[in-house]
């Protein structure tokens, strides 16, 4: 609790990473009293699966509050618990250093701490990724809070300036930035775009930059990179809570429904962690309707059939809490039932040649914005 003292009054950290650095410290208080007293201690961690969530419209998945106790009285979760501590330990250094980890930082540093305990081993990287995830469930903290951060991974173009966590003011207007696993703690200065889209890959992405599409729809652009990091969702909720529109455009597949509901609700996975979807957001497309109403002239040539992987997605699709509704149930009733799916490209394939592409993409994107989000651009 002194190392903690020392790092509150000396650090300039944010509110979550004072908070992170307390409930840290905490937890190796309250195990070293049980443990000087030859008491057994016990942790209580939220359980996040499928049968311990529940999902909203608004508020997406939430965790109903059940937990999963682990006990030093237990020799195999005793152990866990042990490795735990190192990696307590490691995250309160890591902080106090003002300094970050990726997982893989975490996986080195559990990886050579063992090695001095020989009845102490560490599986892999799969169980470092393990422990962080259970230490997020015990205190309740995104990884992101304490430091441990993902490689960036997300770009985001257009007239909005942004305050990223140093305190540094940047706009995304000039040129595209990249969103950082930190991007969670960034705050919307301001913006001057009727609206944001994000799309799930790059070559769509970067044309509608280079063609001067956003600019001229006076619009935002974020790139997802495929299935959205954290500190993507992260940022794409603040801007949607800072009141800009939000579409998703995605390819027509299973998977990038998936991708789309991710931005939209939310994931189990991360159901114990708030601030990582934009309820208010919109799924633009590419839809099972825009085969006859986009796509009609160039279906034959850019649809591919379903894998038996993409029918068994689309089936499982089918009882996901969060695709009940009726589009849903519709979008993933249309993969089975066609055997077909088709990628953002065929947008471009569509316009007929790249010089026609810039006009039907802003008619495109016109006509979703507007039936979707009710934006006129």
């Amino acid at each position: 609790m002194a190392l903690a003292r020392d790092i509150l009054r000396d650090r300039r950290l944010t509110r979550d990473q004072e908070q992170a650095i307390m409930i840290l410290s905490a937890y190796c208080l309250g195990s070293m009293v049980r443990v000087e007293n030859a008491l057994p201690y016990t942790f209580k961690a939220l359980k996040v699966d499928r049968s311990s969530v529940e999902y909203d419209d608004v508020d997406g998945y939430n965790v109903t509050g059940d937990t999963v106790a682990m006990s030093t009285a237990n020799i195999d979760q005793a152990a866990t618990i042990a490795k735990l501590q190192f990696l307590v330990n490691h995250v309160i250094e890591t902080v106090a250093a003002n300094s970050v980890s990726t997982k893989r930082d975490c996986y080195y540093m559990l990886k050579n701490q063992f090695q001095k305990y020989p009845w102490m081993d560490l599986s892999g990287q799969g169980e470092s990724d393990r422990l962080i995830d259970t230490l997020e469930r015990i205190i309740r903290m995104q990884r992101e809070n304490l430091n441990i951060i993902a490689d960036p991974k997300g770009l985001i173009y257009g007239d909005i300036t942004l305050v990223d966590e140093e305190g540094k003011e940047f706009n995304c207007h000039e040129r595209e930035q990249g969103i950082t696993g930190l991007a969670g703690q960034w705050e919307v200065k301001s913006h001057h775009v009727k609206a944001v889209i994000a799309i799930e890959k790059t070559g769509v992405f970067m044309d509608l930059k280079k063609l001067k599409v956003a600019d001229e729809l006076g619009i935002g652009l974020i790139h997802l990179g495929g299935q959205p990091a954290r500190g993507c969702r992260a940022l794409i909720n603040l801007l949607s809570e800072k009141g800009i529109p939000i579409g998703v455009l995605t390819d027509l597949s299973p998977w990038s429904g998936m991708i789309a509901k991710s931005v939209l609700s939310g994931s189990i996975a991360a159901a114990h962690l708030s601030g990582l979807h934009a309820s208010k957001a919109a799924f633009l497309g590419i839809e099972s309707s825009d085969v006859d109403d986009w796509l009609k002239d160039v279906w034959k040539s850019v649809q591919e059939p379903l894998s038996g992987h993409d029918t068994a997605r689309a089936q499982n699709n089918l009882s996901l809490p969060y695709m009940q509704d009726d589009y849903w149930k519709g979008e993933n009733s249309w993969f089975v039932k066609s055997g077909k799916k088709t990628e953002l490209e065929a947008l471009g394939t569509a316009a007929g040649s790249p010089l026609k592409r810039k006009e039907f993409y802003k008619k495109y994107l016109r006509a979703k914005l507007k039936e979707k989000l009710k934006v006129k651009v």
